[in-house]
């Protein structure tokens, strides 16, 4: 458990040394009382109590409640600000360790079991590094100054009330043991709880409209169930054995009654010191059973550990020791194979973009095509072969210059809750409003985003929410001409745009593509009969090569695809007295 922790922080040795030595003074300012209690006693019972030693023992009993008092303060406050520092560098973390995984990673991952990760469970152990370990750390002080203290003054009633303690651990050890058990299991439900709350947020629109809400809920409700009765389980199961472990300790109890009252019948012990013993006996247990009850609070919080530490534990991909830089912009696939898992995605792709060119990949959805584009970017390392650029092997650059060497502008656009200006910026940090303003204008996004309410302060919302799909593709693509990347991947830019924003984005594309390496991404054939050279992607192979008219002429896959789409533009929708008619539309001109 504490392993388990110290992996997830990043400490080798104690997290909390100060916090703990505050506390180990704390809980020696709270023994101090028992041996001035034990002094009172025994000068009670012997009479020699005088007003003066009573004004002495009360003064210093106000003084050891003071230490006791900013001890305490001082170990609370140094524990979270220590933990607090501490859980603060494992989110940075977590997030450039997130930054560095493969795409491969989150494709089977769930983005709910991420977040549940990233948010709850890093909140758990930060409960730990700040709460708990202290409160475990004086729990246990307190207890072995007070056996300390009792050995000295009668080791006999100090047997007494230790011997019970071996007898209540092995009851602490199987309820934590089985509380690691049941702990990972309600950590899976919570996940599933949280991805589900993520995909119902989401998705809420799309449940409206096709009329899911109360299917999507019962989804959600079944999740929410089954938290519910594994947290039910984990109370059911540990509860009576924390509830044991704490009678079997208070059996010491007995045990000194019965040894106590042996020796008091046989004269072999003072009736004060049987008093101090029973007295003090009350404060021995009470701390233990605090650590007992925390220490399995514990084991269930470390099971959020381990699913940090398995998250830390997935392998990002390499850097190499002595990063090389591209001589050109030219973009190569030598032979390259990939797959997820077991499920082969390319095979034996071979192609080369020239620099200064525009090369697009075209067919059917699934056939690789977005695949090839992210293996640009390195957002997967290949199975077998090579993906160059400028002749230099992508796996051979330091991420961060590849990153900048390629400019992506994606099918489905994602904008920050933060401005306009910012969301654009990020394609080149620290770039001036000028320059905004020129990517903006040029991504013809400037006129719609100058009518917004506070222009290019205006917060985007989550997402781009406060936008159109439209006006958030242009603010992307404005992005990505700030950048002003030698190398520029269009994966799907214009699939899902209305006319109007088609045409304008075709036209920021083109003065985006000038003097650049373009490789396109396009389900609108028309959108890329100009480019230079045309490759066919069928089954995770290039399956055809070649122009628009050479493909056309070859009557192959693109040829076929071709014709389709224009058969399928030349349908048009008109309604008859009942029902839907669907007719081509040179047979109705008029519509």
């Amino acid at each position: 458990m504490f392993k388990t922790i110290r992996l997830v922080t990043g400490h080798s040795g104690m997290l909390l040394n100060r916090a703990v030595l505050y506390t180990v003074l704390e809980m020696i300012a709270n023994a101090a009382p028992i041996g001035l209690l034990a002094v009172v006693i025994t000068a009670s019972f012997d009479g020699n109590v005088s007003v003066r030693q009573l004004l002495w023992w009360t003064l210093l009993q106000i003084v050891m409640f003071a230490f006791q008092a900013i001890f305490s303060s001082l170990g609370q406050l140094e524990a979270q600000s220590t933990g607090s520092s501490a859980m603060k560098e494992v989110r940075l973390r977590l997030g450039e360790h997130l930054r560095k995984l493969p795409m491969g990673f989150f494709a089977r991952r769930d983005q709910g079991d991420i977040s549940q990760t990233l948010l709850a469970n890093v909140d758990e152990v930060e409960m730990i590094v700040t709460h708990l370990f202290n409160q475990i750390a004086g729990s246990i002080v307190l207890p072995v100054v007070s056996s300390v203290f009792l050995l000295i003054v009668d080791w006999r009633l100090a047997l007494a009330v230790l011997a019970s303690v071996p007898l209540a651990l092995p009851l602490l050890y199987a309820s934590e043991r089985l509380m690691k058990r049941r702990s990972l299991i309600r950590q899976e439900a919570a996940a599933s709880v949280n991805a589900g709350l993520l995909e119902y947020v989401q998705t809420i629109r799309l449940i409206k409209a096709h009329n899911q809400t109360g299917k999507r809920f019962t989804r959600l409700d079944e999740a929410m169930a089954r938290l519910r009765d594994d947290s039910i389980r984990i109370e059911a199961s540990t509860s009576p054995l924390v509830m044991l472990f704490s009678v079997a300790l208070e059996l010491g109890f007995v045990f000194l009654l019965l040894v106590g009252c042996y020796l008091l019948e046989g004269g072999k012990l003072e009736a004060s010191v049987f008093l101090v013993f029973m007295i003090v006996s009350t404060k021995f247990y009470q701390p233990l059973r605090s650590a007992g009850a925390s220490l399995v609070q514990m084991r269930y919080m470390a099971s959020a550990g381990d699913r940090i530490r398995e998250l830390f534990a997935e392998a990002p991909l390499s850097e190499p020791e002595r990063p090389e830089r591209p001589a050109s912009n030219n973009i190569a696939f030598d032979g390259v194979h990939f797959g997820y898992g077991d499920k082969k995605v390319l095979d034996n792709v071979c192609f080369v973009v020239p620099e200064r060119s525009m090369i697009a990949l075209v067919g059917s959805s699934g056939a690789g095509k977005s695949t090839i584009a992210g293996l640009v970017s390195r957002y997967w390392d290949v199975t077998a072969g090579s993906v160059r650029i400028g002749g230099t092997d992508v796996r051979n650059m330091r991420s961060d210059d590849l990153f900048a060497m390629v400019g992506t502008v994606q099918q489905q656009p994602y904008l920050f809750n933060e401005s306009i200006a910012d969301n654009i910026r990020m394609g080149k940090p620290g770039a001036s409003i000028q320059e905004i303003v020129d990517a903006a204008q040029a991504a013809h996004c400037h006129e719609f985003i100058a009518k917004l309410p506070k222009g290019y302060d205006t917060l985007a919302g989550e997402g781009g929410a406060a936008l159109s799909g439209g006006e958030k593709q242009r603010i992307c693509l404005a992005r990505a001409i700030l950048k002003d990347a030698p190398i520029v991947i269009l994966d799907e830019a214009t699939a899902s745009l209305d006319p109007e924003n088609e045409v304008l984005l075709q036209r920021a594309i083109a003065k985006l593509s000038q003097e650049k390496t373009v490789l396109v991404i396009a389900h609108r054939l028309k959108t890329i009969k100009t480019a230079d050279r045309i490759l066919v992607v069928d089954h995770g192979r290039i399956a055809e090569s070649g122009s628009h008219e050479e493909l056309l002429a070859s009557g192959g896959l693109y040829s076929r695809l071709w014709q389709e789409q224009q058969r399928l533009g030349g349908w048009k929708i008109k309604r008859g007295d009942q029902r839907q008619i669907y007719s081509r539309a040179e047979d109705s001109p008029g519509l």
